[in-house]
């Protein structure tokens, strides 16, 4: 009995003690106790475990500090806490900052990087001592207090990467003290001229990815304070206008060592950076920047170790970049002309970017100088000549000359001998390499085989030539390999690296079976082309079919099938020739006893040697009334952008007596045969049906001349400074007809420069009043993102039927081809790698548009375009519901409907309007089509009847047969399916009820995760 009465007595010392402490000896501990009641997770057992009344009720000193809680700091002297340091433990809950209120003597409060939610309260400026506030890379919501300016002894404050959301609260220049404030990656706003006129003293500021606006401050007595102080400044990923900074101003900030303004809509021309001489990294890119690159940049003036002017209008020539700091360089995608640049003999330069841009002439031979050079995108140019072999013996690790006009044979490095010995070259270490799109000929050398860590090898769309060389298979980390469009021939290697996942050696002589090891690849990785390579199981191959003829093993009256054919194709050929003889005969009498004498001398011809343009306004009486009127239904698709520009069967809306009776007139070349619709076949045993959704095109451009009585009495407005055109320069661009869609008809022109633009002609009445659809195309105008195509200019004529909206052309073609292109297939089909890229780059998109409060509105896979050989996905037809009428937004929520693509909730409205949850809806549809390689619009035929997409998904779900969903041609490779799974069940996410659906953030989140 002895032994229990010491463990029984200081149980009872505890118990009585314990209450005391609590509630009369330390209000500190009181405080931090309460705070602890929001911290719900801690997975690494650091906080939870040691924050307890126990731990200081053992110590030895009842009223000591509580040191023993894990991150608290306590200063000796007052007995006061003084800091509370949790970064990084991956804490969650839902905080109440008002518990901390009773620290009076708090200096340092650290939560960076946990997952902890709340909301800031006003009374934290009560924490006049606090220094140090960093709450960065959590999910903290709400709007940031005004009175948060009262902490008069702050010196950082860092509330990045939260969803903090509303105006930027005013009052800044209260916190005198203050060096660091980071605010970047929120749903922050304010006019950054106001902002800035505030600040004092700062050191650094980044307010990047946020929604600020206005324009930069011009007003040199407005900045003369921070110039003096700031080192670094990151304003990128905003909505700011207007123009850079003036040269006076500029010259203020002579401590900057980082500014970044890129991702903004910031004009004008670049005056001098000579007086910034600490300047090291400038980053302007995705601007509207032009005029001539300042050469002090690229000299020794200033040691700038990064810059980045790529995505702007600058144009001229680089002559000679002297620079020796210079480590990273990026000038593409601008209008840079002339020769490759000469460097100084001694160069940093790590990352070379030039790529997008009119540069001419041949490459150097000599590069000894770029010792430390390992990135090279040289892409998009007009460079011709021979490769140089020197670039092969540099340290490369990425190598992009692709699209260009490089000729001969592939420079790899030969084999030298060494005395009595054979020495192996020495190649780059290069990790992705890519010649495609040139006229490079000759065979591909065994050598190749010695690029041992090539992840990717892109030689397409050139001239090379013999057998594809065995040593491919030494490059084991090889994932990528494309030799389409070449001239190899024989037969394929035995063996390629085991890591592969993408192949296509399509359009080729290549011959033989398909050798065991490579039947895991989708036939499209083989044919079209290739006529004599077999695949074995493969009806659509030579051999594997009564499609093709298989030497003496051939059926039987195979010859008599031959000669059959051939007297069909005969007649058939002459057939078509007689009738385009005819078709051109009539349509020349037809014109010409129609117009002559009614266009005041003016004939109007078929123009069949040079590519019509886009509209022509000639003055003159108006055609006969038996001349077609201006409607989108005549404006059929032509020489389209694959599916993208494939017309889609939708309903026609169109008020045909509104447009009869108009005073516009439309004479289109199109041709006389009709338009025949062809279904994509399911694959085998697919209980898909047929999806006939799509046009057959021809390539034929379209003539479209427009007769108005005013000419040029529209105007054409231009929402940035990138563009400069008149619409008479408009008129005559080189026009293709791309597509047609509930808004009207889309166009690809081709200005004098050579620019390209999508112009969508709208129907006529579904838009608004001029000043309500100025208004809301400038909105539009406001979206830039690396991902989303910009909307450029805008064109308002004297009649209805003339209203344009002008972009940029995206070089591609949309997800709708990639996913169902029916054979014979242009392209591979995508992996799951590059069909989960395609989902977070669009939800990336999306995130964007909704951060600033703009729906998609028309989401679907004809408006996601791939493009550049990573096939980025770039969003198009944004927020054009903005410029319509009800009846305009009624029908293109029709049209969604009849795809597949509306929310159940727009479906049922009185009124309908495009929404942020309706997106959501949206892309977890087409999350679906990517996984499953099904149409949204069609019906799928099961046990359970008849059902659409979303419907059987739901039921495999429900079932738990999520695997039975996933396309097989990914399902049943070495990618990981709990990826797949994981992104079907975010599809599903996106499906639910209104109420219950995520915001695109948290899909995109989720994306990233599975990304990695």
């Amino acid at each position: 009995n002895g032994g229990l009465i010491f463990p029984i007595f200081s149980l009872l010392i505890l118990i009585i003690i314990t209450p005391s402490l609590v509630f009369c000896n330390s209000d500190e501990v009181r405080a931090l106790l309460e705070f602890k009641k929001g911290i719900h997770e801690d997975p690494l057992g650091k906080v939870i475990p040691t924050w307890n009344a126990t731990a200081v009720a053992t110590a030895s000193d009842l009223d000591s500090c509580p040191t023993s809680f894990h991150g608290v700091v306590c200063d000796d002297a007052s007995n006061s806490v003084v800091a509370i340091s949790l970064n990084g433990l991956n804490l969650s809950g839902e905080l109440k900052f008002s518990t901390l209120i009773g620290l009076k003597m708090l200096q340092n409060l650290n939560l960076r990087g946990n997952n902890f939610t709340g909301r800031l309260v006003p009374q934290l400026g009560s924490m006049s001592n606090l220094q140090i506030l960093d709450l960065s890379d959590n999910r903290f919501i709400g709007r940031i207090p005004e009175r948060i300016h009262d902490l008069w002894n702050l010196q950082h404050l860092n509330l990045s990467n939260n969803r903090f959301s509303g105006g930027y609260p005013t009052g800044i220049r209260n916190l005198q003290q203050l060096r660091v404030l980071d605010v970047h990656a929120n749903e922050l706003w304010g006019d950054i001229g106001v902002f800035f006129s505030e600040l004092r003293n700062v050191e650094f500021v980044d307010l990047s990815m946020n929604k600020f606006s206005g324009g930069l401050p011009v007003d040199s007595s407005n900045v003369s304070s921070l110039g003096n102080t700031i080192r670094h400044m990151n304003l990128s990923s905003n909505l700011l206008g207007g123009k850079f900074l003036t040269a006076d101003t500029l010259s203020l900030f002579q401590s900057l060592v980082v500014l970044d303004l890129g991702d903004n809509m910031i004009g004008g021309e670049l005056p001098s950076f000579g007086s910034l001489y600490n300047l090291r990294v400038l980053r302007l890119r995705n601007n509207q920047l032009y005029g001539e690159v300042p050469g002090e940049l690229l000299a020794t003036l200033i040691q700038l170790k990064e810059l980045d002017l790529s995505g702007n209008g600058f144009s001229g020539s680089i002559r000679g970049i002297n620079s020796t700091t210079l480590e990273i360089l990026d000038l593409s995608s601008n209008r840079l002309t002339g020769s490759f640049p000469e460097f100084s003999s001694q160069s940093g330069l790590t990352t070379l970017r030039i790529s997008n841009n009119s540069l001419e002439g041949s490459l150097p031979s000599e590069w000894r100088q770029f010792a430390k050079l390992s990135k090279i995108d040289l892409s998009i140019n007009n460079l011709a000549g021979r490769i140089p072999p020197a670039l092969f013996s540099l340290n490369l690790r990425d190598l992009n000359l692709s699209k260009n006009h490089f000729n001969g044979a592939i420079p790899f490095p030969e084999s030298t001998t060494v005395g009595e010995f054979l020495a192996q070259p020495v190649f780059a270490p290069l990790e992705s390499l890519d010649l495609s799109d040139n006229s490079l000929v000759g065979d591909l050398s065994k050598d190749i085989g010695l690029l041992g860590r090539l992840r990717s090898l892109n030689l397409a769309k050139n001239s090379l030539s013999g057998h594809i060389p065995n040593s491919l298979v030494n490059i084991d980390g090889l994932e990528s390999l494309d030799l389409s469009s070449n001239q190899f021939k024989g037969h394929l290697p035995g063996k390629l690296p085991p890591n592969l996942k993408l192949l296509n050696v399509t359009y080729n002589d290549l011959s033989g079976t398909v050798p065991e090891s490579l039947r895991s690849f989708p036939p499209s990785s083989f044919h079209p082309g290739n006529e004599k390579l077999y695949i074995p199981g493969d009806e659509g191959s030579p051999g594997g079919g009564s499609n093709y003829v298989s030497g003496k093993n051939g059926h039987r009256g195979s010859k008599s099938s031959i000669k059959i054919a051939i007297i069909l194709a005969s007649v058939g050929a002459a057939l078509m020739i007689a009738f385009v003889a005819l078709a051109y005969y009539r349509s020349q009498l037809h014109g010409s006893s129609k117009y002559n004498g009614a266009t005041t001398g003016r004939d109007v011809k078929v123009r069949r040697f040079t590519r019509p343009s886009l509209f022509k306004f000639n003055a003159g009486p108006e055609p006969s009334d038996t001349s077609l009127s201006f409607s989108n239904t005549h404006l059929l698709t032509s020489n389209s952008r694959t599916l993208s520009g494939q017309a889609e069967l939708v309903p026609d809306f169109v008020d045909r007596a509104a447009a009869a009776s108009s005073t516009s007139y439309v004479k289109p070349n199109l041709p006389d045969n009709p338009i025949v619709t062809s279904a994509r076949k399911s694959p085998p045993g697919s209980p898909l049906s047929s999806s006939p959704r799509f046009f057959e095109t021809f390539e034929q451009p379209v003539t479209l001349d427009v007769y108005s009585p005013d000419r040029f009495a529209g105007e054409l407005y231009f929402l940035d400074t990138s563009l400069a055109f008149t619409a008479e320069q408009l008129s005559r661009a080189p026009a293709e007809v791309l597509g047609r869609s509930s808004h009207g008809t889309l166009y690809k022109a081709t200005l004098n420069g050579g620019h390209m633009l999508t112009v969508k002609w709208l129907r006529v009445g579904l838009v608004k009043n001029k000043k309500e659809f100025a208004k809301e195309v400038k909105k539009i105008g406001l979206m830039r993102h690396p991902n989303i195509a910009p909307v450029r200019a805008y064109y308002w004529g004297p009649r209805e039927q003339e209203r344009l909206i002008l972009s940029d052309y995206i070089n591609g073609d949309s997800l709708a081809l990639h996913l169902y292109e029916s054979t014979p297939r242009r392209y591979s089909l995508l992996s799951f790698t590059q069909r989960l890229k395609v989902a977070v780059d669009v939800a990336r998109c999306l995130v964007y548009l909704h951060d600033r409060g703009m729906p998609h509105g028309n989401l679907k896979p004809t408006n996601i375009i791939l493009a550049g050989p990573d096939l980025s996905a770039w969003v198009t037809d944004y927020g054009l519901h903005r410029l319509m009428m009800p009846v305009g937004v009624a029908e293109q929520i029709l049209n969604l409907g009849a795809l597949g693509y509306c929310a159940p909730e727009l479906s049922n409205a009185s009124k309908p309007m495009p929404s942020l949850k309706a997106d959501v809806y949206a892309f977890g549809v087409i999350v679906m089509e990517i996984l499953t390689r099904r149409s949204a619009g069609d019906i799928i035929s099961g046990q359970s009847g008849a059902v659409d997409l979303t419907d059987w998904v739901r039921l495999c779900d429900q079932e738990g047969r999520r695997g039975d969903c996933i396309d097989r041609d990914i399902a049943g490779g070495s990618e990981p399916s709990q990826a797949m799974d994981d992104m079907l069940v975010i599809s599903l996410r996106c499906i639910l009820p209104v109420n219950e659906r995520p915001n695109i953030r948290q899909v995109f989140e989720d994306l990233c995760s599975i990304a990695g």
